[in-house]
């Protein structure tokens, strides 16, 4: 079964990622908060674009947070299975999102699922 799950997922950054959480072990069929990253070049963009991701359905979006280079953050929170099709429909949208205020996408992540949770 899972050789036949690592085979149907395309071949592309997604699909690496989610070959190497496989082949970990992480079972990709359970829900956990998968987070979406986007950056800004300063604090009014980073603000809008999590005020405006804030209004979709389905998601959290955490506060706006700036590093040690000036770099503004803001992580988009969905709970979800990581299944190839809908983190790339995720990532585009938001990556576009972010584009309409000078940010744009920097990847995704998420932690592995506790099966004793589900």
């Amino acid at each position: 079964m899972r050789e036949l799950q690592r085979a149907m997922i395309p071949d592309d950054e997604n699909g690496e990622v989610l070959r190497r959480m496989l082949d970990d072990g992480d079972d990709l069929t359970l829900e956990r908060p998968i987070e979406f990253f986007h950056v800004f070049d300063d604090e009014s963009q980073a603000e809008a674009f999590a005020a405006a991701a804030a209004e979709k359905p389905f998601v959290s979006v955490d506060e706006p947070e700036v590093d040690e280079e000036d770099v503004w953050q803001v992580c988009v929170v969905r709970i979800m299975a990581p299944s190839h099709a809908a983190i790339t429909a995720m990532e585009r949208e938001f990556a576009d999102l972010a584009g309409t205020f000078g940010g744009f996408a920097d990847g995704w992540g998420c932690s592995p699922a506790d099966p004793a949770a589900h």
